[in-house]
C-alpha cells in the first residue's frame, strides 16, 4: 500500500536521514517539488513507511520488556527483558531515528502544502493531506514520549544546513500539548472513511485521531476527555467489534486484514515487499501449522499470559499456541498473532482497534468514579471474549467467582482485561508504566520504565540530557 514514489530522492534526502544530526554546508533545494497535487499526495503517502519501520521496536521490544513475553535466545532483545538497556542499544537508536524521520516528512507537508494553490487540488484533498500530516506527527511524538519522556520538539523542516540542529528536550507536558494540538487539528480535517477499506484502516481518519486522543488523554490523566473521545469512536459506524472465535483469530491473519474492528492498521504485504518479519522472533523452529513459516524462536509467551485466560476464552488461541514437533523434540508455546505464511504473506499490525478504545473508556470512567458505566464497558469486552451477546448479562461478567478468588477490584480487572485482550500488541509494558504498576508487576524502578536517549544522539547533540539512571 505505502509507496514513496521517489519522494525521498530529492526533497527529503536529508530529512529522511537523522533529523537532529546535520552538517551545515548548503541550502536544501525545494524548487522542483511542491508544484502539483500529486507531489503533495505522494509526500503524504511517503509518511507511512516510517510507521512500518517501527515493528521491531513496537510491538516487539516493548513486549519483550513486559510480563507477557520472555526472551529465549536473543542478544538484541535480552536487555529489554532484563530491564538493563545500554545507551548504545541499536534497537533504541533505530526507534528514535525512525520516529524522527517520519516527523520530518510530516513537517515538510505542514510547511509546504498550505502555500500550494488550492486550484490544483480536488475538493477537500488539501485539507485532508494536512490532516494526515498532523495525525502522523502526533502518532510519532506519542511513540517517543512513551519511550523516552520529553523529547526535542521539531515542528518545522530544516531547509538550510546552516541551521542549529542541536536543540534540547522539551518537557513531557509540552510534548503532550503538541500531540493534543496536532490531533485536534487532524480531527477537523480528516475524513471518517476513505473510498477503499485499506485506506480507511491504513491511513489517518477522524476516528483514528479521536482514538489516539483518547489514549493520550488517558496517559495525561485527563479522564473526562479520554472517556469522551473514546465514546466518539464507539459511536462511529465505521467500527464494530468482531464476534466469534473464528472472526477474532482472523483479525491477526493474512486473510483478515482491515476488518471492522481496526481503526489504524499498519499495512504489510509479504516477505519481499513491506514485511515486518515478527514471525522470525516468535515462531518455533519446527512444529508449526502447515503453510506457516517457522522462525528462530527468540521470544516466547510467559506462564503469566498463558494462564491468564479462563477456559472458553476465544482470545487464548489467537494469542498463544503450542508447537507440535516430531519426537523427541519438546512442544513449546509461541506467540500466534504474527504468522508468516510459506507463500511469504504476512498479517498487518493493528496499532489502534475498537476493543482497546472501549477499555480506555472503561478505565477513564472508573477513575472518574463512574463504576457502573466502567463495568458495562469492561463486560462488553468480556462477553465478546466468551462468545456471548455484547449487551446481554453473562456468567462471565465482572465480578464473577474467579475475579473474587483472585482479589480483583475493578481497576485490576480492567488492567487484566487489557493484558489478555491486547496481548503481544505492544500495549502491556506502557500500561504498567503509565499506571505506576510496573514496580509491583515487573519489579523495576520508575527509571527503568523509560528507555535511554541513544548514545549517538547524545554525542551529536550536546543539548540532549540523558534520562535518569542511564
Amino acid at each position: 500500500m505505502y509507496k514513496i514514489f521517489g519522494y525521498c530522492s530529492l526533497l527529503l534526502l536529508f530529512s529522511c536521514s537523522k533529523v537532529l544530526d546535520q552538517v551545515p554546508e548548503f541550502t536544501i533545494a525545494e524548487d522542483n517539488y511542491w508544484q502539483t497535487a500529486n507531489d503533495a499526495e505522494s509526500a503524504a503517502v511517503g509518511m507511512y513507511p516510517t510507521i512500518q519501520s517501527l515493528a521491531q521496536q513496537s510491538p516487539l521490544a516493548f513486549d519483550a520488556a513486559s510480563d507477557a513475553a520472555t526472551v529465549v535466545n536473543s542478544v538484541n532483545y535480552a536487555p529489554f527483558g532484563l530491564h538493563g538497556i545500554p545507551v548504545d542499544n541499536l534497537i533504541v537508536a533505530n526507534y528514535w531515528q525512525n520516529n524522527y524521520t517520519g516527523i520530518g516528512r510530516a513537517n515538510d507537508l505542514l510547511k509546504h502544502v498550505p502555500g500550494m494553490r488550492d486550484s490544483i487540488f480536488l475538493p477537500g484533498q488539501k485539507s485532508r493531506i494536512m490532516g494526515e500530516a498532523y495525525f502522523v506527527r502526533a502518532y510519532l511524538y506519542y511513540n517517543l514520549v512513551k519511550a523516552f519522556g520529553g523529547v526535542p520538539l521539531v515542528t518545522t523542516p530544516y531547509t538550510s544546513f546552516n541551521a542549529d540542529f542541536t536543540i534540547g528536550r522539551s518537557s513531557v507536558d509540552s510534548t503532550y500539548q503538541l500531540i493534543v494540538s496536532d490531533l485536534h487539528q487532524a480531527e477537523g480535517l480528516l475524513p471518517q472513511t476513505w473510498p477503499a477499506a485499506v485506506d480507511t484502516r491504513g491511513r489517518a481518519t477522524q476516528g483514528g485521531a479521536q482514538a489516539l486522543l483518547a489514549k493520550v488523554f488517558l496517559s495525561m490523566k485527563k479522564y473526562d476527555s479520554a472517556a469522551a473521545n473514546a465514546q466518539y469512536v464507539m459511536n462511529s459506524p465505521a467500527y464494530s467489534l468482531v464476534t466469534g472465535a473464528a472472526a477474532y483469530a482472523n483479525m491477526f491473519s493474512t486473510s483478515g486484514k482491515n476488518g471492522p474492528e481496526a481503526i489504524f492498521e499498519v499495512q504489510y504485504v509479504s516477505s519481499t515487499q513491506q514485511a515486518h518479519g515478527l514471525f522470525s522472533f516468535y515462531m518455533p523452529t519446527s512444529g508449526v501449522p502447515a503453510g506457516v513459516q517457522p522462525g528462530s524462536y527468540q521470544i516466547a509467551p510467559t506462564p503469566a499470559i498463558q494462564t491468564a485466560f479462563q477456559p472458553g476464552d476465544i482470545r487464548q488461541k489467537a494469542a498463544v499456541a503450542m508447537s507440535t514437533p516430531v519426537a523427541p523434540a519438546i512442544p513449546v508455546p509461541y506467540v500466534n498473532k504474527y504468522p508468516r505464511l510459506t507463500s511469504g504473506a504476512e498479517p498487518d499490525i493493528i496499532a489502534l482497534r475498537l476493543a482497546d478504545i472501549i477499555l480506555v473508556r472503561a478505565e477513564a470512567l472508573n477513575d472518574l468514579g463512574q463504576t457502573q458505566a466502567a463495568t458495562d464497558m469492561l463486560n462488553m469486552i468480556r462477553r465478546r471474549a466468551f462468545a456471548q451477546p455484547l449487551t446481554t448479562a453473562s456468567i462471565d461478567d465482572f465480578p464473577n467467582a474467579d475475579d473474587l478468588a483472585k482479589g480483583y477490584d475493578l481497576t485490576l480487572a480492567i488492567e487484566n482485561e487489557r493484558f489478555k485482550e491486547l496481548a503481544f500488541e505492544g500495549q502491556r509494558f506502557y500500561d504498567l508504566a503509565r499506571t505506576g504498576r510496573a514496580q509491583a508487576v515487573l519489579g523495576i524502578t520508575a527509571d527503568q520504565t523509560l528507555w535511554p536517549i541513544p548514545l549517538r544522539e547524545i554525542q551529536r547533540n550536546p543539548r540532549l540530557a540523558q534520562n535518569h539512571g542511564y
